[in-house]
């Protein structure tokens, strides 16, 4: 609790200080000084889904959108003005999006799932809004109610689930249910890991055009990754140090790949050149009766 001396309005980092009183309860002491304190500061993000938002700290347990909206709301008709609020973002109060199962079982999909997923500390949550200009009107008056005095204060409404709901929570689940539901997700990762080892087929192309082709026991994208694309720099060094040879020498002054392209190119021509050359001289020996393919 905080004494009204000293009473603190806006933190050092930031964080304007928002009180909300608490209802009468038989746990509670009925002087006056029950209050819950929320913190809360405007979110900065270079992702577009979490522009005109605030962050809030120390959220009441078992807050609900709704719940948080009606108080915000009743702030900004004390202050004159006017917020709307669209969404509650990142609001995981037990943590339940924070177990990753695919990371357990397979690791085809564990790299993309990560970045695709977004934690945010426990307890806390962002608040979105319609657009900037509801932001700042609800910032300021955050900032007019923070000052204010207590009888000012706005009384937090706190829908306390019932006794049922919490053993409805608690109750093990049926054993068809999880069969039903078990059977389901495991075909969905079947096919998620198909889809998965195709991507991986399709990923390693180099600048040249040629695919990997990747076998049936292969496991996964960071084994074709450890042999392929993250090989020991220092492995050349195990071998033993010959002396540089013709082709070597050539090999050196091929420095780029278009040089290395166009020797390869240069090569198949002659080749084919050859190969020409040696279909006539053939067509002249037959027609003279001295090709003889045994000789």
């Amino acid at each position: 609790m905080v004494a009204k001396s000293k009473s603190v309005h806006c933190m050092k980092n930031g964080f304007l200080v928002v009180p909300f009183k608490l209802p009468e309860h038989r746990a509670l002491p009925n002087d006056g000084s029950n209050f819950h304190y929320m913190f809360v500061k405007k979110h900065q993000s270079k992702n577009k889904e979490e522009e005109a938002c605030l962050f809030i700290v120390n959220i009441p347990l078992l807050t609900a959108f709704d719940t948080l909206k009606s108080a915000f709301n009743k702030i900004c008709a004390q202050c004159d003005t006017v917020s709307h609020i669209q969404d509650l973002l990142h609001h995981d109060e037990f943590g339940l999006q924070e177990v990753n199962l695919s990371s357990l079982t397979s690791d085809l999909m564990s790299t993309e799932l990560t970045e695709e997923m977004r934690f945010t500390p426990r307890n806390t949550a962002l608040l979105k809004f319609v657009d900037e200009a509801s932001v700042s009107n609800c910032w300021n008056a955050l900032r007019k109610y923070s000052q204010a005095d207590q009888s000012k204060r706005i009384e937090w409404e706190y829908n306390s689930p019932s006794v049922s709901t919490f053993l409805d929570f608690y109750k093990p689940l049926n054993v068809e249910y999880l069969k039903e539901d078990i059977a389901a997700h495991m075909s969905m990762f079947e096919q998620r890991e198909q889809q998965a080892q195709e991507d991986v087929q399709s990923s390693l192309v180099d600048e040249d055009g040629f695919t990997l082709v990747v076998g049936k026991n292969t496991k996964s994208l960071n084994s074709i990754r450890k042999k392929v694309l993250n090989r020991n720099p220092l492995s050349k060094h195990e071998n033993k140090v010959r002396p540089p040879t013709a082709v070597d020498k050539k090999a050196k002054q091929d420095f780029y790949r278009f040089q290395i392209r166009e020797r390869k190119k240069q090569e198949i021509n002659q080749l084919l050149t050859k190969f020409k050359e040696d279909q006539e001289r053939i067509k002249v020996m037959k027609a003279k009766r001295k090709f003889n393919p045994y000789t």
